[in-house]
């Protein structure tokens, strides 16, 4: 045999070796890119879920009368009741009026209950929220803007803070003379909250929105637990 034909069966066996090791490469490459991409997708489902059955929990709310009795499963013989009555917090604007500076909340009554479960404490003088409870949560914005005349364009931010540690952050884009309502929904899963956590709301703006309102019935927040355990 040849010097020619053996350099040509190296050759031939080094560009099998490394047609191998590039396929075993490609297929670890995909195989990541398919396992990142799954969880992701879970990640997202569990989140919508999560906003899902919050949103299903407020619209109850709003649409049970007082006669009805409790709402959010507070003070019924059911399955979980005691924990929806814990773990879940819903509170709504107060001022019509968009400003900058710390916003104020309240909670929804309903018969001899409030929307602010035993998990919680509401500060009203400050617009604080504290969680009772250590661990992770669930927290859900929507804010409804609305034009009464001749509005300009600009922009609002709705960011919710923990100590100084921005939680979550939601902009409102508002177009000029615009009458149909703006409608904008945000929400995070907060990895850890410490027992007696505050949270607390700012609205900045990026432009005078003086004929701009906010409507009180469908502008609020909400949180409820994901993880964590109640320390007797």
């Amino acid at each position: 045999m040849s010097s020619t034909d053996l350099d040509g069966l190296e050759s031939g066996a080094a560009r099998s070796g490394s047609g191998s090791r590039c396929r075993r490469m490609d297929a670890c490459l995909a195989g990541s890119v398919l396992a990142l991409f799954a969880l992701t997708a879970a990640g997202f489902a569990l989140a919508l879920l999560f906003a899902l059955a919050l949103r299903t929990e407020v619209d109850s709310i709003k649409k049970r009368r007082v006669s009805d009795g409790p709402v959010l499963g507070l003070q019924r013989a059911e399955t979980g009741s005691d924990y929806k009555a814990q773990s879940f917090a819903y509170l709504r604007a107060t001022n019509s009026e968009v400003k900058p500076g710390v916003m104020l909340w309240e909670s929804i009554s309903y018969g001899n209950g409030q929307t602010v479960g035993s998990g919680y404490t509401y500060n009203s003088n400050h617009g604080t929220l504290a969680v009772e409870r250590e661990g992770s949560y669930f927290l859900y914005t929507q804010l409804n803007m609305s034009c009464v005349h001749q509005c300009n364009s600009g922009s609002l931010t709705l960011t919710f803070v923990n100590q100084d540690n921005e939680q979550l952050s939601c902009t409102v884009k508002l177009p000029a003379k615009h009458w149909d309502p703006v409608v904008r929904k945000c929400w995070t899963v907060i990895p850890h909250l410490e027992k007696k956590s505050r949270l607390l709301a700012r609205i900045s703006l990026d432009t005078d929105l003086k004929n701009w309102q906010l409507d009180l019935n469908s502008s609020g927040f909400g949180m409820f637990l994901v993880d964590g355990v109640e320390k007797e």
